[in-house]
C-alpha cells in the first residue's frame, strides 16, 4: 500500500510551532523552480523586500548555481536566476516606499543582465493578496514576502500542488496584469 499523496498543506506558525517550517517550504519551492523552471513565477505581496532566501556561505547550494559563490542568496538573486533560465517573473505589490528598494534593485539587475523583458512589475494600491505561484505549487496566506513575514511574524499559509488549484490561481492572478495598475 502506498502512502497517500497530499494536494494541500496548511501551516500555522506561532510561538509554539517551528519557526523554520515556512522558510523551509519557501526554500524547497524555490529550489524546485531552479531545477525545473516554470513558464511564469508570480511573487505577490503588498510589502516585499530582498530577504535572504538561501544561505550558501558553506557552499551547500553550489551544485544548483556555482556562480553564486559562497554567500547569502537573496530574493533578487533567485528571481534573476529564474529569468536566466527562461522564466517570466511577475511581481505584484503596492506602490509603497517600503517596496522601492526591492523594485529598483530587481529592475536594475534585470536590465544590467539583459533580462528586462523577463520581468513584469505591477503595482496595485489596494493589494492585500500574498503568495507565490509556480507551475508546481501555490503558496497563499498571511505572509508578506519580507524578512519579518518569513522569519518573525506569526503567520498562516496554505500550500497547494493540485493542477486544478494552480490553474485556478493562475487565471485569478492574470487579472492583476490586465486590470488597472498603479505606477510602481
Amino acid at each position: 500500500m502506498s502512502a497517500p499523496r497530499y494536494q494541500t498543506r496548511r501551516i500555522f506558525r506561532s510561538a509554539i510551532t517551528s519557526q523554520e517550517v515556512v522558510r523551509e517550504l519557501v526554500q524547497v519551492m524555490c529550489l524546485a523552480e531552479l531545477l525545473a523552471p516554470s513558464r511564469e513565477v508570480w511573487l505577490v505581496s503588498p510589502w516585499i523586500s530582498d530577504f535572504v532566501l538561501l544561505d550558501n556561505r558553506s557552499g551547500r547550494f553550489d551544485a544548483i548555481n556555482p556562480q553564486w559563490q559562497r554567500r547569502e542568496i537573496r530574493l533578487v538573486d533567485f528571481a534573476l536566476q529564474l529569468m536566466t533560465n527562461g522564466t517570466q517573473v511577475i511581481v505584484v505589490t503596492r506602490p509603497d516606499r517600503h517596496n522601492e528598494t526591492f523594485l529598483g534593485r530587481m529592475s536594475d539587475r534585470a536590465e544590467e543582465s539583459g533580462l528586462g523583458d523577463c520581468i513584469q512589475l505591477v503595482c496595485r494600491d489596494a493589494l492585500h493578496t500574498k503568495g507565490i505561484l509556480t507551475d508546481g505549487g501555490l503558496l497563499l496566506g498571511s505572509m508578506n514576502l519580507t524578512y519579518s513575514g518569513l522569519e518573525l511574524n506569526e503567520e498562516s499559509v496554505y500550500y497547494e500542488i493540485s493542477p486544478e488549484g494552480i490553474a485556478k490561481a493562475r487565471v485569478e492572478l492574470q487579472a492583476y496584469r490586465s486590470g488597472q495598475a498603479d505606477a510602481c
